[in-house]
């Protein structure tokens, strides 16, 4: 129940006691496990999420229905702002704001301390995307990797390299250049250091006759000094571990004073365009003045000369003007009073295309089309909308003595027109659960919680000391609304009810699915055979390569087979695969077949799905908390509130009986699950959306290279 109603209407020493219990419990929040909690996209209620922040791999997930939809790191949090009632935003680097309503405003209180925490963690250097990535593939082949910027010696440029950590070596991929090019350096016979460019935080990896200057990318998340620092140094930390000596490296020469005063120049401008006073500027814009610096022709030290190729440098974006405040737009311009004669019935529009006029003389519609009589009272009775219609949608503009914020009126007016009730009928109404019985429908319940009074509309309208009859019919339905004294939590409860079953359905197969999947990996001979053949393939290679033999391998090479050509273009290790499988034991090439679950791309996950199940069962403890509140706040119960009551308890112990069996098959899905990583030698924090997309693509490719080899055998 949210605090604001519950201080609102009092409460019993019990519930003070409770709620004081729960504060405690949110200050002493341990901050090393799996939080989720139940969030609807702000102004779509029926966009229900699952918001899960996981410390043990530092990020945050926005999960829908078992989907990993997006995730985010937990350095990509920008900030937290707390809005009015359930809302609260989160901002991310290099994506759009989450505005999001919490299911209640306790979850939302933790939800914004455990943002305010991560936060926290970032200012102190706790977070770190570098460390996550090493943490995440500890027992990977590549321990990591990002984009970053190599200085050319003979352009004295910056320029963009794939760079990849592996525990005998680093390699750099570049395809910026006309060339695509790759260098390989063993990490025995390197040193890693420290140091700075120009003012700019950089390290250089040194080998035998080589020395190699990298510095971290400049964008949105990164645009500070510190942060481009820190990154840095976790890239240097993580490369020293995997050298054997790593002392510092000497600076190499060749570097022009030109460039450098240029170098100097270009960030000069792109740091005085970020550290301006002027908060309305755009980011972007000082990227695009980084950019545009790097356009000037450079000079070379060898030949003193600029390069033959000149590239005018743009002049800096213009300063961006502060945006005008967000007005909110004007109400509609009044109608004019209709007469009398066509005032009296209001019916239902018919929507339909009309013909253009150009075409209507040469069509059945021209000047020889006869209009039929029809009896036009007996379809305006036919078609004739409710007889009461709480509101015109004009009237709001005219009247001025609407108690409520004249926007907010009008807002509400919209809504009421889809209310075919009297105000009276409101309190009646939410006692009625579902809708097939008389209660109120979905989409009315939902706009009723966007319109839940404030505490300083209740203390307006219960000090009206007038008839409800003379107030506008949008005042006398707020004034219904706040007589109900727990109208919010009811909304959420009724809302909850209506959504578990729908939820229970959707996730009950997805779970079923999961489990079929592992059984299948865990059962099936034909894949790990399939899986052997390719370490032997693989090993074959390496051994004369000089990379050295492999016990096992890890499931996301399978990916990496297709990529992998001979000195035929188009003869891939995958195709080399299928020729051996066939060559040694054709039957194998169906291995497949005991795959089926992995013919379609999985799209829920083990992770997301367990994040369901755990919400659907925290939304099923607040139902029953609402009931035991209900119960006690009204001894004296009318006849509508005992089966208010009765119904509560019915769905409970339905929705509990279904929920335990739910539990039971996501904790089979988690175990199976588990020993599938075992099996695989996979790590234990493995996604199974990644994991599972992996087998289903083999699959999908290993039955594209069967197809393109079928004609030559």
């Amino acid at each position: 129940m949210p605090l604001l109603y519950q201080k609102e209407w009092g409460r019993s020493s019990a519930a003070l006691s409770i709620e004081k219990t729960r504060q405690e419990e949110t200050e002493n929040l341990p901050l090393n496990q799996q939080y989720n909690f139940n969030v609807y996209k702000f102004r779509y209620r029926w966009q229900k999420r699952i918001l899960q922040i996981d410390f043990f791999t530092q990020m945050i997930f926005n999960i829908e229905k078992g989907t990993l939809k997006k995730q985010f790191p937990f350095e990509q949090v920008k900030s937290c702002e707390d809005n009015d009632g359930l809302r609260f935003v989160i901002s991310f680097h290099g994506h759009q704001d989450y505005e999001l309503e919490a299911a209640c405003m306790e979850d939302k209180q933790i939800i914004l301390r455990i943002v305010n925490e991560i936060l926290q963690m970032q200012k102190n250097g706790q977070t770190s995307p570098v460390k996550s990535f090493v943490k995440k593939n500890a027992f990977s082949d590549v321990v990591l990797e990002g984009l970053l910027e190599r200085l050319d010696n003979l352009s004295n440029k910056w320029v963009k390299y794939l760079v990849k950590v592996k525990r005998d070596e680093v390699i750099f991929y570049c395809s910026q250049k006309l060339v695509p090019e790759k260098i390989c350096v063993n990490m025995q016979d390197c040193a890693v250091c420290a140091g700075s460019y120009n003012s700019m935080p950089t390290f250089s990896i040194h080998c035998t006759g080589n020395t190699y200057i990298f510095r971290i990318p400049l964008n949105e998340q990164n645009k500070s000094l510190e942060k481009t620092t820190s990154m840095r140094d976790d890239w240097v930390s993580i490369l020293k571990e995997f050298c054997l000596q790593s002392h510092q490296c000497p600076v190499p020469e060749g570097i022009s004073v030109a460039s450098k005063n240029l170098e100097m120049e270009k960030e000069e401008r792109f740091y005085s365009q970020l550290n301006t006073s002027s908060e309305c500027l755009k980011v972007e814009d000082a990227y695009k003045v980084y950019e545009e610096v790097s356009l000037i022709p450079l000079v070379l030290e060898n030949s003193g000369t600029a390069a033959t190729e000149k590239i005018p440098c743009s002049t800096p974006s213009p300063q961006v003007t502060s945006p005008c405040p967000f007005l909110p737009p004007p109400l509609p311009v009044p109608f004019r009073p209709l007469n009398p004669s066509t005032r009296q019935i209001k019916t239902k529009a018919f929507h339909w295309n009309t013909v253009p006029q150009e075409k209507i003389n040469k069509s059945m519609w021209g000047p020889k089309f006869a209009q039929k009589k029809i009896d036009t009272q007996r379809i305006l009775r036919q078609f004739q909308t409710s007889d009461f219609s709480p509101v015109l949608e004009s009237d709001i503009a005219k009247q001025s003595n609407i108690l409520l914020d004249q926007k907010i009126a009008h807002n509400f007016s919209i809504v009421l027109k889809h209310f075919h009730m009297q105000p009276e009928e409101l309190k009646e109404k939410l006692l009625i659960i579902q809708e097939c019985d008389g209660g109120l429908s979905d989409e009315n319940l939902t706009n009723l919680r966007r319109y839940v009074p404030t505490a300083k509309d209740r203390g307006m309208y219960l000090g009206y000391k007038g008839s409800p009859t003379e107030l506008h019919i949008v005042d006398q339905f707020m004034l219904q609304m706040c007589k109900i004294p727990d109208l919010c939590p009811r909304l959420d409860t009724l809302l909850a009810i209506r959504e578990m079953p729908i939820y229970m359905k959707d996730i009950h197969p997805l779970i079923s699915q999961k489990i079929k999947a592992c059984k299948q990996l865990l059962h099936s001979q034909a894949f790990p055979a399939v899986l052997t053949y390719i370490l032997a393939m693989g090993n074959c290679l390496n051994e004369t390569s000089g990379k050295g033999k492999a016990k096992g391998f890890q499931l996301s090479t399978l990916t990496k087979m297709s990529q992998l050509v001979s000195k035929e273009k188009s003869f891939t290790f995958l195709h080399a695969l299928v020729e051996q499988i066939l060559l040694q034991e054709p039957d194998l090439a169906k291995f497949s077949q005991e795959l089926t679950e992995f013919e379609a791309v999985p799209g829920a996950s083990v992770k997301g799905l367990n994040a369901e199940v755990d919400v659907l069962s925290k939304q099923l403890e607040t139902i029953d908390q609402y009931r035991k509140s209900f119960k006690s706040k009204h001894h004296k119960s009318s006849t509508s509130e005992e089966q208010f009551l009765k119904e509560l308890k019915e769905i409970i112990e339905r929705y509990g009986m279904q929920h335990t069996e739910l539990t039971k098959k996501a904790h089979e899905m988690k175990k199976l699950y588990s020993e599938v990583l075992q099996k695989f030698g996979e790590a234990e924090d493995q996604d199974s959306q990644e994991l599972f997309g992996w087998i289903s693509s083999f699959l999908k490719e290993f039955q594209n290279a069967y197809i393109d080899l079928r004609p030559s055998l």
